[in-house]
């Protein structure tokens, strides 16, 4: 069975750690700073947590570093000064928006190195368990890693996405989008329900149906044929209303409005329900 040490065991070590453990795979360690947690942590996981990464990692065969992002580098620097790490050990580490290339002092050392993100939240490691079974798991780094993470991956019921190093940011950046806008988005339309006196509960309630809707033709159609609404149809008046009523109540929302309908229209010109006319008249309004 291949050794595992847990570098930071917060939700993301622990679902990771748990979920392994079920499987063909030994938690050989664990590290967190906080020592109040470390009974917590040796009962739940079944192994020795130490309050030094240094010490955590010996003997293991695998190594995930789960600190938050901004303490990787200097986490996995720590280690390779102390002389831990022993050649051909796989570290990793689960930041979705820094690459492998973080991990170069664990490389130097003779050590493979991915970054291995999970496409998924954590709110609690419970949580992130039921989660798990299908989750797409980002990966890049050594080519002579990458056998070891599928296996991993398969181990942990998820998907393998391959991506390269360079283009890591980029990836991060759709994630972003895809979650924390969606979330952005909601909290402007439910800003826009209480200018209308609306409570921001009743108002999610009301529109809940028809973002899950939306949520599923995009399961089974592409962006632009799931796209509706006025700018799909060329309907320069109703967005032209719809400016003049954000410039007097909630100015500040006009430009993130004008941003998106300008991406929109170009969406609804892939989809080919814009003639020439209406898409020059669109842009040039949300210019």
């Amino acid at each position: 069975m291949k050794k595992i040490a847990i570098v930071g065991a917060g939700n993301v070590g622990l679902v990771l750690a748990i979920k392994l453990q079920s499987s063909s795979y030994h938690i050989w360690s664990a590290f967190t700073r906080n020592r109040d947690k470390n009974s917590y942590l040796e009962n739940l996981l079944n192994c020795p947590v130490y309050n030094n990464p240094d010490e955590a990692v010996t003997g293991a065969d695998i190594i995930f570093i789960t600190t938050p992002d901004s303490a990787i580098e200097e986490t996995c620097q720590a280690i390779a000064l102390k002389d831990r790490f022993t050649r051909d050990q796989l570290v990793l580490h689960t930041s979705g928006a820094h690459s492998s290339d973080i991990l170069g002092s664990a490389r130097e050392k003779g050590c493979r190195v991915l970054s291995f993100h999970p496409l998924q939240t954590f709110p609690d490691h419970t949580a992130g368990l039921a989660a798990l079974p299908g989750t797409y798991f980002t990966v890049e780094g050594d080519e002579a890693a990458l056998e070891e993470a599928a296996r991993l991956i398969e181990a942990l019921e998820g998907k393998l996405l391959s991506i390269p190093t360079a283009l890591k940011p980029l990836y991060h950046a759709a994630a972003s989008v895809a979650c924390n806008y969606l979330v952005s988005l909601m909290d402007i339309s439910l800003t826009m329900f209480a200018m209308m006196g609306i409570p921001r509960e009743q108002a999610f309630t009301a529109l809940t149906p028809l973002v899950e809707r939306t949520i599923d033709n995009l399961k089974t159609m592409s962006p632009a044929k799931a796209l509706t609404g006025p700018i799909s149809r060329g309907d320069t008046a109703t967005v032209r209303a719809h400016l003049a009523v954000l410039s007097e109540h909630v100015p500040e929302l006009v430009t993130v409005y004008k941003s998106l309908g300008i991406y929109t229209t170009m969406l609804a010109s892939r989809k080919g329900t814009l003639a020439e006319n209406e898409e020059n008249n669109l842009i040039k309004l949300l210019q």
